[in-house]
């Protein structure tokens, strides 16, 4: 697959290609990415920190410097226990967390977050 942008290939990958540069913005990079050993799965992640950001204002991981975010983003889990996490529905609260898994192996498929995404099937 390739992503092209003004006539220019900025991204060329394979599903099945590991990768192993660390780029991304601090607060989206998925923890595989920072062991420098990961595929299509970190853009799951960074999905999943977009929905928690939604979802109720804040970012998943937080800390003053990249180097403090980073560790954060492979030691920390995101809180739930805080407003307005409490008044969310489970499935979005189930979606999130399964975005969110550090294990890339366990973590929701892009396919798997459009058939589970808890408004996906809603209809109006």
């Amino acid at each position: 697959m390739a992503v092209e942008l003004s006539k220019r290939i900025l991204v060329h990958f394979s599903a099945d290609e590991r990768l192993n540069d660390i780029v991304g913005s601090a607060y989206y990079v998925a923890p595989e990415v920072l062991h420098r050993a990961y595929s299509t799965e970190a853009d799951v992640w960074s999905v999943g920190v977009i929905a928690y950001i939604l979802l109720c204002g804040s970012r998943p991981f937080w800390a003053r410097t990249e180097s403090g975010i980073f560790r954060a983003v492979v030691k920390a889990e995101p809180t739930y226990e805080e407003p307005p996490w409490p008044t969310l529905s489970s499935e979005a609260k189930d979606f999130v967390k399964l975005l969110l898994n550090k294990d890339p192996r366990k973590r929701m498929t892009a396919a798997q977050a459009m058939c589970e995404c808890p408004t996906a099937n809603e209809q109006e």
